[in-house]
């Protein structure tokens, strides 16, 4: 386990010497804590989500009481646009995990895949009540703007777009890594790029609406 999270940005990145290392682990002890929840993460960046939902699955069955694994296995099924089995998992995992940013922000974004668009908001309105320093945070910030945008509250939008603009602007490269532990370190900057690329399209889209342009 100490080999896979290694190599799984624990110091270096090698996605197949940790999914080796994770095997291993659970060649010798197949309920061994984290052992299929790992596996799982590292299918996901790989891209294989079969393989990730069957891993995260194990977890479950291995050690149910780790409810991070409904995290995990909500954002594969995101990706697998099965949004309302993800919407179950994340609701899962807020109630166990009710002051972490990024279970209501994710949440936000698969109720917005629905078009539930209402819910997206309250479930948003919610995260800043509960995280600490969420008025601070980019990502709800944006996720909060971007569904303003879609129930055409443009004025509200423009003022969540330029929060996160400003809060954005002063990310660092390890708040951004952070964020996103799973994912290559060579591609930090460019990750940070894009989001903030993506605020500054956001906002610009609110303030011609905004105008009745």
């Amino acid at each position: 386990m100490q080999i896979g999270n290694f190599y799984f940005n624990g110091g270096a990145y090698d996605l197949d010497i940790a999914e080796k290392g994770f095997k291993k682990a659970l060649e010798i002890d197949s309920k061994i804590l984290w052992g299929h929840y790992q596996m799982a993460r590292v299918y996901f960046v790989k891209g294989e989500r079969a393989r990730a939902l069957d891993e995260i699955n194990k977890e479950f069955e291995a050690v149910p009481q780790n409810f991070r694994a409904y995290y995990v296995r909500a954002l594969i099924h995101a990706y697998d646009k099965n949004f309302s089995e993800s919407e179950m998992d994340f609701r899962s995992f807020l109630v166990w995990a009710p002051k972490e940013w990024a279970g209501y922000n994710d949440l936000a974004w698969v109720l917005a895949e629905q078009k539930k668009y209402k819910k997206a908001k309250e479930v948003l309105e919610t995260a800043f009540r509960e995280v600490q320093q969420a008025n601070q945070n980019p990502w709800l910030w944006n996720s909060l703007g971007v569904t303003q945008l879609n129930l055409k509250e443009y004025g509200s939008a423009v003022t969540s777009f330029n929060r996160a603009q400003k809060y954005a602007s002063k990310l660092t490269l390890m708040e951004w890594a952070r964020a996103y532990p799973g994912n290559n370190p060579n591609e930090l900057e460019s990750g940070l790029a894009v989001f903030r690329a993506a605020i500054n399209e956001n906002l610009e889209r609110a303030v011609d609406n905004s105008s009745g342009i």
